[in-house]
């Protein structure tokens, strides 16, 4: 193959390489609204999915109804999405204890009244317990951080890691961050324990995991401080990310940021007060801080490159692998006569009288 042969197939392929990649972003911007509000309709669905199957409670025909309703109400209006996903739990809760139901509801219905632009930021909360089994809810504060700058990632990441630490020791599993990831939570435990439990049983049962003495509960509210204060600073940075001259410097400085929150809480205070040995510190938990932070990266990079404006080739741009095609040459349509001089008349005349 000819080396101008090889630029036209190669500028043929990079034009079909480019309009295939500039496709999501158009379907994005086209959609955004749509596209936006795909994340806490999936998230509502699953989670009621989830829950439902464990307690049985609905059968399979109508797990399959209530879910599909949850998401084109989720698409369409999130706030009726989330109302109508409150009350679709309300009997899965209630069919484990009717305590459970009561304190479940109430803390589930005061995101209506207060936070009701970031249902989102509460459906990736509850989703903490699901994300920590495939090792991903360390996610929560980065994701949370990047898109609902620093107060939203405090609160999803204080919010995610005490309702994963609840929910874990309601399982009768570790409530420790630092070595829960990867574990199984059997809510099947769960139902079978509170079924008969009464509502002192089930406070108490809650939260005793989390305060059996008083360096257990240190340790535990440090820890939940750590996803707080990891939050806090991928947001910090975030907030001005748009400002910077390089927002990948930026994005790597708040990625870094929310590391160093998470080293601090959980590891560098617990062992300076004497609440961790370094024996205890697994390897493990410092290598999956750090591949949930790039995941959260490559998350927001995906998705300010789908939300960066199309630009369009024009039509009349020059292809560099193709010679330019010079226009043919057109009569002039107002020619300019010039006089002649007295010689070329006395010239014209000559030439007529041999004729």
């Amino acid at each position: 193959m000819s080396r101008s042969a090889g630029r036209t197939v190669g500028g043929i392929v990079g034009k079909m390489v480019g309009g295939i990649s500039l496709i999501p972003a158009r379907l994005y911007q086209r959609y955004r609204s749509l596209c936006d509000r795909l994340p806490l309709a999936l998230g509502m669905a699953g989670l009621f999915t989830l829950t439902a199957r464990a307690t049985g409670v609905f059968p399979e025909d109508w797990r399959i109804f209530i879910a599909a309703s949850l998401l084109i109400a989720g698409l369409i209006i999130p706030m009726a999405g989330y109302v109508f996903f409150v009350l679709a739990l309300a009997l899965p809760l209630y069919s484990i204890s009717i305590y459970i139901a009561a304190l479940s509801l109430a803390i589930l219905i005061l995101p209506i009244f207060f936070l009701n632009r970031h249902l989102a930021a509460v459906v990736l909360i509850l989703a903490a317990p699901i994300l920590s089994q495939h090792r991903i809810a360390l996610m929560i504060p980065f994701l949370a951080g990047m898109w609902w700058f620093e107060w939203g990632g405090v609160l999803a990441g204080l919010g995610g890691a005490a309702w994963l630490k609840i929910f874990a020791g309601m399982c009768r599993v570790t409530s420790d961050l630092t070595q829960l990831s990867g574990q199984p939570l059997a809510a099947d435990q769960l139902i079978a324990r509170f079924h008969e439990a009464n509502s002192l049983q089930t406070l108490l049962w809650s939260v005793q995991p989390l305060a059996s003495d008083s360096q257990t509960l240190l340790l535990h509210i440090l820890q939940i401080l750590a996803w707080g204060l990891a939050g806090y600073g991928v947001g910090l940075v975030r907030r001005r990310i748009d400002s910077m001259q390089r927002p990948g410097v930026g994005l790597v400085a708040g990625i870094s940021a929310g590391l160093l929150g998470f080293g601090v809480g959980s590891v560098g205070i617990p062992l300076a007060l004497d609440l961790l040995e370094v024996s205890d510190v697994h390897l493990s938990f410092l290598m999956e801080c750090s591949w949930n932070g790039a995941g959260a990266m490559g998350a927001y990079a995906v998705h300010r490159s789908l939300a960066r404006p199309v630009v369009t080739p024009s039509p009349n741009r020059i292809d560099p692998y193709r010679p330019p095609i010079r226009p043919a040459l057109e009569p002039d349509p107002n020619p300019v006569v010039r006089p002649q001089s007295r010689d070329e008349e006395q010239m014209d005349i000559i030439m007529i009288d041999l004729d």
